[in-house]
């Protein structure tokens, strides 16, 4: 909508505060009028929605489930992919960044002591004594010794389907 008004004078502007006055009611009207027409949308489509969501989510847990056994994923993904494939979909388990977790028996002090102890402070922050998350993860330490220092890597997997494109 263009606007049409120029306030050039006083009484310009006078009359168009007077205009938007008048405005307000009208357009609070229309914008509950549209509010309830969307509502009864949303009330009609709402349960058969909510029904559909509630079973892709259950689907989908439960194929995220199975995918995470062992072995499962290397059994239905062709040698030297890393997704499955069907006649309409591909799917799999997509690899998050590795991320270091301390293990349950240890601390962040008894961690943080042991590196001291052993001359190990390049994986400690410089200005206060606190695990360098990332400069332990860029170390390349094999499993054994991050166990030993009370810490393990750790990767978040999610599971992804996509449909495949019909033409």
């Amino acid at each position: 909508m263009k606007n049409k008004n120029t306030i050039k004078t006083d009484a310009d502007a006078l009359r168009v505060a007077d205009e938007l006055a008048a405005m307000q009611p009208a357009l609070a009207l229309k914008k509950a009028e549209l509010e309830a027409e969307l509502q009864k949308v949303r009330d009609s489509f709402g349960p058969a929605v909510d029904e559909l969501q509630a079973a892709y989510d259950a689907d989908f847990k439960a194929l995220e489930e199975y995918c995470r056994k062992p072995g499962v994923m290397a059994r239905l993904c062709k040698p030297g992919k890393k997704a499955a494939e069907t006649g309409k979909a591909t799917f799999g388990l997509r690899e998050g960044k590795p991320s270091l977790a301390i293990l349950p028996d240890s601390t962040e002090a008894k961690i943080i002591e042991r590196m001291q102890q052993e001359g190990k402070t390049e994986w400690l922050t410089a200005s206060e004594p606190k695990l360098n998350k990332a400069a332990v993860l860029g170390a390349g330490l094999d499993e054994e010794t991050l166990e030993e220092l009370g810490l393990q890597v750790v990767r978040n997997s999610k599971l992804f389907v996509k449909p495949k494109d019909h033409k």
